[in-house]
């Protein structure tokens, strides 16, 4: 009798820690921010805690995925990952686990399974994928008289998190009133006495649109060893149609030919970026490209060479793209750094040249955020783009 009943005590202090929570687990109304991005205000994106630990959604919403974290999975299974590094996460009853790719087993909180969508912890996975995540209370300019927070996932960017918040104030603060706030009953018509006047029109308050703004992204010197990362960022779900042109020189191609095919295969615009300016260095680089990818291209820039570069251009019906002014260096702007430089005025142009190097891969997320978040339209420099712009002149 002692061994059985010891048998059925045991089971009762297993069971709870491999059984998935489901109903009785309630998301916590934290507004969520990805690096300078406001997610939307619902419970398909709003964190929980148990037991002191953060868990944030990756089905059907995957809260990681502007971060360059993927996710696939079923009812009882979750796979995230990111190139060659993921994790995988089971909730099946009896058999919750956490593992790696190198098949290890994690001791991470479980996943959780709750109302159709899938959470995982947002400490180890942050942990995980080199991600860092901040809590940053609302201020009560944005939302008056309530205590509200946000958790901020970030990959990397040089804003802090009060400034993130205040980027998102008009966001945050309707998301909230339409959550929180009940709409107004207006009084009844008065018995005696004239009609009311009519209420006045409300204008929305709309954010920025900077549409007719043009940006192009480019980028040159790939010996940075952060073009990889640099083109995970742009072929993410989010950035399926940003694409940038990559100004590579002879030592670009031969260290890494795999690298130039991709960057052509995916839609990205490939320049040759000369040394001395002269055309004989041209047709050695493109000779060279032409061997490993396949691709000819007529666009040619330089910093150093300019104008023995323009010289060349023009002498031999090349196409000559102007960077000066356009060189993001490493001297380690802020995002806010870069942004400010943007112009407003409608129908303004401007280049974005960047190092191919950790710098970039720090701010470019922050970068494409605000982007986005203001509605600047982004291109690619092509053949019919340099013929029709000068930037020299336009910025």
């Amino acid at each position: 009798m002692k061994k059985r009943m010891i048998c059925i005590l045991l089971i009762l202090l297993i069971t709870p820690a491999l059984t998935p929570i489901t109903s009785q687990a309630a998301v916590t109304p934290y507004f969520v921010l990805v690096n300078e991005t406001l997610l939307p205000f619902s419970e398909s994106t709003m964190p929980f805690i148990v037991g002191g630990e953060m868990f944030v959604p990756v089905l059907p919403i995957n809260v990681f995925r502007e971060l360059g974290v993927w996710a696939v999975g079923s009812d009882d299974f979750v796979r995230l990952f990111r190139g060659d590094r993921y994790v995988d996460f089971y909730t099946t009853p009896g058999d919750a686990r956490t593992t790696n790719h190198d098949g290890l087993i994690l001791r991470w909180p479980h996943a959780r399974s709750v109302g159709g969508r899938f959470y995982v912890p947002l400490r180890q996975v942050s942990d995980f994928f080199g991600l860092t995540f901040q809590i940053v209370e609302i201020p009560d300019s944005i939302i008056p008289e309530r205590p509200m927070q946000a958790v901020r996932i970030i990959s990397h960017s040089a804003i802090n998190g009060p400034t993130a918040v205040g980027m998102n104030r008009d966001g945050i603060r309707s998301a909230f009133e339409e959550r929180f706030v009940p709409p107004q009953t207006l009084p009844g018509p008065p018995v005696v006495g004239d009609p009311p006047s009519p209420l006045p029109p409300v204008e929305p308050e709309l954010p920025p649109d900077y549409s007719d703004v043009t940006i192009y992204l480019s980028f040159f010197d790939l010996s940075g060893g952060s073009a990889e990362q640099i083109l995970d960022l742009l072929d993410t779900e989010s950035a399926a149609h940003v694409r940038a042109c990559f100004f590579v020189n002879s030592e670009d191609v031969f260290s890494d030919p795999g690298l130039i095919r991709r960057i052509s295969g995916t839609g990205h615009t490939l320049g040759i970026w000369l040394e001395e300016g002269t055309f004989e260095e041209y047709l050695k680089i493109s000779a060279i490209l032409f061997e490993a990818a396949k691709v000819r291209t007529v666009i040619i820039s330089a910093s150093d060479a300019t104008e023995q570069a323009r010289e060349t251009a023009q002498a031999h019906q090349l196409i000559f793209w102007d960077s000066a002014g356009s060189v993001i260096d490493d001297e380690a702007p802020s995002v806010s750094d870069i942004t400010a430089t943007l112009p407003r005025e409608s129908g303004a142009r401007h280049n974005l040249l960047f190092l191919c190097n950790e710098q970039t891969t720090s701010v470019l997320p922050g970068v494409y955020a605000y982007l986005r978040t203001n509605r600047f339209t982004i291109e690619k420099i092509t053949e019919t783009v340099a013929l029709l712009l000068d930037p020299q002149n336009d910025e």
